[in-house]
């Protein structure tokens, strides 16, 4: 596991309670903790970048992915196929 650091930050209750209902909403995938830290590699990867148009987070597209699946997508797509359900 990479070294870090523990930081504390300071957010309102509502944004609180926002993030914890979006990762109660992706199942295993997210913890409070990832999903901060997720996010501000996201925030710093946008600030960095060099082009004309802004790139959306891979982040925050995967989560939203997640968010939206439904199985049946998943359920037939397998490698076997082509992904072709």
């Amino acid at each position: 596991m990479p070294k870090g650091k523990t930081i504390t930050i300071r957010v309102s209750e509502d944004t609180v309670e926002e993030i914890k209902g979006v990762c109660s909403n992706l199942g295993d995938s997210y913890n409070f903790n990832q999903f901060v830290n997720q996010s501000l590699s996201a925030i710093l990867e946008v600030i960095n970048h060099d082009g004309e148009s802004v790139p959306i987070p891979k982040f925050a597209m995967m989560a939203r992915l997640m968010r939206n699946y439904e199985e049946s997508v998943f359920e037939n797509g397998g490698m076997n196929n082509g992904g072709k359900g």
